[in-house]
């Protein structure tokens, strides 16, 4: 299985007033025959309420799928939308549709994440050509969206993604991804600027072509150096907007041997007058970084060896 785009949860609160999707709407067509496949989720969401919803089904494919591009469609405003699988074998779960509060107490550890998009109404992410996501077929598909309705109306949701596949000939190299979620934040009651840090070292040498950060509401800025095993470098990733957490695509691959890696940090404010902490839902905070690259390699990760609180974790 080959990481597409791996990004971790986001539930932090939106202003979704001006999202109100009507019968206007035009879906993204799928993929012509042979040339993808395109996965399709609908839900409706009542006024001030917060949907996170789960549907599961079977992936509908024969063989091995080379995704060379992903296309995606769904409301603006969407706090986030994922593809995850159980892994190789599809019948792990039974299909329906699901609360992810619920199907996530038992899944959580062991889902694969394949694709995952925040905020944006529309986008198309590609890889460099001849570098695929292998997904194999008839696994099971979790889909998921969460979505915060703060209006009086009910609104429809969507979700489209479509993908485009290539011949095995053209096939080149494949991808793999991961997360470093730092799940001990303890953010002070009236902080205006509390920071927490993570370094990391990728076990395996690797070429990395995709960066992507995120926090909930909380967040002021998240920042990225290279750490190269004792020192870090210069900030070259920082993102000040919580609401769109930045996919950066590097066309140059940043190179990463063995033994080095990334420090990544994260500032919060917090104009309670409590703490806060890791969490799943809208009142938590979260710092995670996300990480794409080649060659592909199951066993590649950055491995965690110091953090800003002196907490160690696996991740």
């Amino acid at each position: 299985m080959l990481i597409l785009l791996s990004l971790a949860c986001t539930n932090a609160e939106k202003d979704t007033s001006a999202t109100t999707i009507d019968d206007a709407v035009e879906y993204l067509s799928p993929p012509a025959d042979g040339e993808g496949f395109q996965l399709a989720m609908d839900y409706t969401v009542e006024p001030y309420t917060e949907a996170w919803r789960c549907e599961v089904y079977r992936l509908n494919t024969e063989v091995v799928s080379n995704i060379n591009s992903i296309k995606f469609q769904q409301n603006a405003g969407m706090h986030h939308m994922t593809i995850s699988t159980t892994g190789f074998v599809g019948g792990q779960i039974e299909p329906g549709s699901y609360d992810c509060n619920s199907l996530y107490e038992d899944q959580m550890d062991s889902l694969i994440m394949l694709f995952g998009a925040q905020g944006d109404a529309q986008d198309l992410l590609e890889l460099p050509e001849g570098v695929v996501a292998a997904v194999p077929a008839n696994i099971d598909i979790i889909h998921e969206v969460h979505y915060v309705n703060t209006t009086d109306q009910s609104i429809d949701l969507y979700s489209r993604v479509n993908a485009y596949i290539i011949p095995e000939s053209q096939v080149t190299d494949g991808i793999w991804g991961g997360n470093v979620r730092d799940e001990n934040i303890n953010i002070p009651a009236s902080a205006e600027a509390y920071s927490e840090w993570t370094r990391c070292i990728m076990n395996e040498d690797v070429e990395v072509i995709f960066l992507a950060s995120h926090t909930h509401k909380l967040g002021i800025e998240f920042n990225i150096r290279l750490f190269d095993g004792t020192e870090s470098g210069e900030v070259f990733y920082t993102n000040d907007d919580w609401h769109n957490p930045k996919i950066v695509k590097y066309d140059t691959p940043i190179t990463v041997p063995a033994g080095t890696g990334f420090e990544y940090s994260c500032t919060w404010k917090n104009p309670n007058d409590f703490p806060i902490t890791y969490g799943l839902t809208s009142e938590d905070e979260m710092c995670n970084l996300t990480y794409i690259h080649t060659p592909y390699s199951m066993s590649a990760k950055c491995e965690v060896v110091e953090t800003s609180d002196g907490v160690l974790w696996e991740n």
